[in-house]
């Protein structure tokens, strides 16, 4: 079973701070009225406050497991009961960040996570300013909208952390295909967690011999009875399907969640012509799974998709971006989803294109006119892997090949001239999303300690 980055949760602990005093005085910090300060009446009046709080915690987002809150009370001398912090910290340990609800909590450092404070702007930034200053991480939200959109960001961290990418090579340094790749995979590692497994890209037609064929022909035959035109041979349509099954079984077997090959020493090796298939099928399938899928080994562009895909919470296009005008470039590539609307959201409309002209070898083919949202955002990382390249426009026409890689799409930008010219510091894929994520996206940028490049 293929564990995806998708599936992890993010694990989080609320836990509600509130002052309450020994007995009644009033003072320069304290003022009010009497028979709501006395003891009895603070504590009842704090947990009134802690289950009106807990309503700020209803519908969380799926990808998020909330641990249960717990009710912080201490006295005016600031120091948090040592049997409750004894009953918090199992969870607090396990979790991967804490909400602070009312009002600030002590010490709350000692726990070494990161802290969303859930609280007024005064005790926010006091408590944010001092974490950060001490190189923690503390996040003010304003209301729910960001509190989601933070544990969003944090999540797409933790499942990045999670990614392990399954590289089929020939072991070429640079690759044949590729001259800009990322080659420092232990800072893709120790930067964001992001593993590379690399196997030769031999080693899967064993796992090919291995299919179990009455599963692939019944993926093969959905698959084309959705199309809306089929131009394969009949008699080759299931050895993509076989090339996928065996991918995703490879994947299980090095515990990846992540998918490339080598495309150009594919090719060379003829093995693809010897067994009628081409890995674009795969490519496309996988990622409507929410696995990252990416072509021709490009660790630059694994490395945007897995990002905009998480962030974006859809698939994602990778393709070969030319000038047309300066305010068109094209991105091609035989790789488009059917889900790029979002998972869950219903199938595009698509045909099958065959890649060769023996017939064989099947291409997803795509109008991007299915795009919900006008925009699309493009990106790809640098070959140091530290900077990223983001370029958002709109898409105005699609057209299809018979040959070789299509869909082609044409795509408006200011100022494509300048854009083409960014990509000599980055490399020529670009992977696309549907939708202006610029901003999302930026923000994560941030948070991982990636700089951005305005295309």
């Amino acid at each position: 079973m293929i564990h995806k980055a998708m599936d992890v949760k993010l694990v989080v602990k609320p836990l509600m701070g509130i002052l309450v005093h020994t007995h009644f005085w009033e003072g320069p910090c304290r003022a009010g009225i009497r028979e709501n300060m006395e003891p009895e009446a603070e504590m009842r009046i704090a947990r009134e406050k802690f289950e009106k709080c807990k309503q700020l915690l209803v519908g969380m987002d799926p990808e998020v497991e909330l641990l249960e809150p717990v009710l912080v009370p201490y006295y005016q001398s600031f120091v948090v009961d040592e049997k409750l912090l004894e009953a918090i910290n199992d969870d607090v340990q396990k979790c991967d960040c804490i909400i602070i609800l009312n009002q600030r909590i002590p010490k709350i450092e000692r726990f070494g996570k990161p802290v969303i404070s859930c609280t007024h702007a005064v005790s926010a930034a006091d408590t944010c300013a001092y974490l950060r200053s001490i190189g923690m991480e503390g996040y003010y939200t304003i209301d729910r909208k960001e509190l989601d959109e933070t544990l969003h960001m944090l999540w797409v961290r933790k499942a990045m952390q999670h990614t392990r990418a399954l590289v089929l090579t020939a072991g070429e340094i640079p690759t044949w295909g590729l001259l800009s790749n990322i080659k420092d995979l232990e800072g893709l590692r120790t930067r964001y967690g992001v593993e590379i497994v690399k196997k030769p890209f031999t080693e899967i037609f064993g796992f090919m011999d291995k299919v179990d064929m009455a599963e692939a022909k019944r993926i093969c035959d959905e698959l084309y009875s959705g199309s809306q035109e089929s131009r394969v041979k009949a008699e080759y349509r299931v050895e993509d399907i076989v090339y996928y099954l065996a991918a995703k079984a490879m994947l299980d077997y090095y515990q990846c969640n992540a998918f490339s090959t080598a495309c150009v020493e594919l090719c060379i090796s003829q093995v693809p012509q010897q067994r009628k298939f081409v890995p674009c099928i795969t490519h496309s399938l996988l990622k409507d799974e929410g696995i990252p899928s990416f072509c021709e080994e490009d660790l630059n562009a694994m490395m945007a998709m897995t990002l905009m895909m998480y962030t974006a919470r859809r698939p994602a296009f990778m393709g070969n971006p030319l000038y047309e005008n300066d305010e068109i470039v094209t991105l091609h590539h035989s790789v488009p989803c059917l889900k790029m609307n979002g998972f869950g959201t219903e199938d595009l409309k698509y045909s099958i294109y065959a890649f060769t002209g023996q017939g064989f070898g099947g291409k997803i083919q795509i109008d991007f006119a299915q795009n919900k949202d006008s925009k699309v955002t493009l990106c790809r990382f640098d070959p140091s892997g530290t900077k990223m390249l983001m370029k958002v426009g709109e898409v105005l026409e699609s057209r299809y090949t018979d040959f070789y890689c299509s869909p082609w799409y044409f795509i408006k930008v200011d100022d494509a001239r300048k854009y083409l010219h960014h990509i000599m510091d980055f490399g020529h894929h670009q992977v696309l999303i549907f939708g202006d994520f610029s901003r999302q996206l930026s923000q994560m940028a941030e948070l991982l300690g990636i700089t951005i490049v305005e295309g």
